[in-house]
């Protein structure tokens, strides 16, 4: 008769696929995701890494047959804040089987969102729990393709944050932290310089220059986002802080493509 497994053998976690074909497999994923990546006019870029939105999560999902699905949105509030909280699973196409699921808020004491009427929150926060459980399941793959595994609408509270009750502003408002200037501007060409730090190791650093302004960083991610407004003619909003070297960039931001023959101008942000 057959020796047939005991519970205990059964519940020990086993590799159902040959792991160097799993890893060949993403490596392909990984690779057909960042060329499409490349391409993208506005790119999300924090503190110099790269952070993929929902329809870039769709995009690796596909490779593998899932799907994201919101199960239930309904309001929420806490003392005065309102907003919508969502859930939502990622599903395998070819059964329905449910492989993932995740839940997420959007809520106006959000600085990006304070001022907007509650059917976008309520968009915001399915759009934001279906890119969460995408997250769940291919976070691995986004980390091999070179890209932050949090999708990039949750890192809004952060990169819009309002800032807390403290120093004062740069406007001498008492009560405010002082906020990095973020400026929109026109890059006319990106340079690159090498050099030796004191500890011996090598750098790129890396000039965006924009009319007689120049920025600074040792980020490749932000220059190959600086290149690519000048290829495709679009503006960008830089933010950045002020150093003994120069200004150097936080974030870099493309905006859309302006009209034909429109004409960009320098602008600071509120």
């Amino acid at each position: 008769m057959e020796n047939l497994p005991t519970l205990s053998e059964e519940r020990d976690l086993s590799i159902h696929r040959e792991p160097a074909i799993v890893l060949e497999e993403a490596k392909k994923a990984a690779k057909a995701l960042s060329q499409v990546i490349a391409g993208k006019k506005k790119p999300v870029i924090i503190n110099g890494e790269q952070y993929l939105e929902f329809e870039d999560w769709m995009t690796v999902a596909r490779f593998y047959g899932i799907t994201a699905k919101v199960i239930s949105t309904n309001p929420i509030s806490f003392g005065d804040v309102q907003g919508f909280e969502a859930r939502a699973v990622a599903l395998q196409v070819s059964t329905g089987e449910e492989i993932s699921a995740a839940e997420a808020m959007c809520l106006n004491d959000e600085a990006n969102w304070k001022n907007r009427p509650l059917f976008m929150l309520r968009s915001m926060a399915q759009t934001r729990a279906c890119a969460k459980t995408l997250r769940n399941v291919l976070a691995w793959v986004v980390v091999l393709a070179g890209y932050k595994p949090t999708p990039a609408e949750e890192m809004e509270g952060i990169n819009g944050k309002k800032p807390p009750v403290g120093m004062p502003t740069e406007k001498g408002k008492e009560g405010e932290v002082a906020q990095n200037p973020t400026i929109e501007v026109s890059i006319d060409k990106v340079t690159q310089t090498a050099g030796k730090k004191k500890d011996g190791s090598d750098y790129t650093k890396y000039t965006a220059h924009a009319g007689d302004k120049k920025f600074h960083t040792f980020s490749k991610t932000i220059a190959e986002a600086a290149k690519r407004s000048i290829e495709f003619k679009i503006s960008a909003n830089v933010e950045f802080k002020d150093t003994q070297y120069g200004p150097e960039i936080i974030s870099l931001t493309l905006n859309e493509a302006p009209e034909p023959g429109a004409d960009v101008k320098l602008r600071h942000d509120a």
